[in-house]
């Protein structure tokens, strides 16, 4: 079952974020990730909001999104996040994967990083929009900032292999570092193959003086004939 923003009187569970990573022949499944940062913490839930969350628990989807739709009209960002996802999956809802896009997006550019993430994905595997790189290293970077390892991972692979954003492995470096730092031990890995491959310093050139110096031939060691030619 797909995940939603679920939320506690003082504190967000954010739900779990089943991501794809770009590195590798195929798209490969990315851990899930317990929690991002946020600019700003998000407002204590609604008690309407709570009782979309028991709708969607019970499997009443469709109760879900009509508690939820008004909500995120209205500009709850969790409500926001959590109508696109039924849009993008057809729950509840007829789907309507460019309505999702636009709730996402309406949230990601609110500050809301699970959001921004989800319509990076959108955009990079094309989910029922066209595919559109560009705008997915856009959201990838947005969601990085917002401290998501998993688009921080992304962001420098986009870097490094040019896609969606210019060539630029120092960047790509800098990114996979902060990944590394955020516990994504894929980006560690890459750094371990990257980091040695990079040229090292050029061997030091001999000084002036060094170069016009004479080394002197090795004496001769000392040692006497012995015998005849004719031995």
């Amino acid at each position: 079952m797909a995940s939603v923003v679920r939320a506690r009187p003082a504190t967000f569970l954010l739900g779990l974020v089943a991501a794809a990573f770009l590195w590798g022949a195929a798209v490969a499944m990315a851990e899930p990730v317990q929690s991002l940062k946020q600019p700003a913490p998000l407002p204590p839930p609604s008690e309407r909001f709570l009782k979309g969350v028991a709708a969607y628990d019970s499997g009443d989807f469709k109760q879900a999104f009509e508690i939820w739709l008004p909500l995120a009209q209205g500009g709850d960002l969790a409500a926001m996040r959590n109508v696109a996802l039924l849009l993008r999956t057809g729950q509840g809802t007829d789907r309507d994967p460019e309505r999702a896009l636009w709730f996402y997006e309406e949230a990601g550019s609110k500050g809301f990083g699970l959001a921004q993430l989800n319509a990076a994905f959108m955009h990079l595997k094309g989910d029922g929009i066209p595919k559109n790189l560009e705008a997915a290293a856009f959201w990838f970077h947005t969601a990085a900032v917002s401290g998501s390892p998993i688009a921080q991972y992304n962001l420098a692979v986009m870097y490094e292999r040019g896609e969606g954003v210019e060539k630029d492995l120092p960047k790509a470096l800098g990114w996979y570092a902060l990944a590394s730092r955020s516990g994504s031990q894929l980006a560690l890995d890459r750094l371990a193959v990257l980091v040695p491959s990079l040229a090292g310093p050029k061997p030091p050139k001999p000084s002036d003086a060094a170069a016009q110096q004479v080394v002197p031939s090795p004496p001769l060691p000392d040692f006497e004939l012995r015998g005849t030619d004719s031995q």
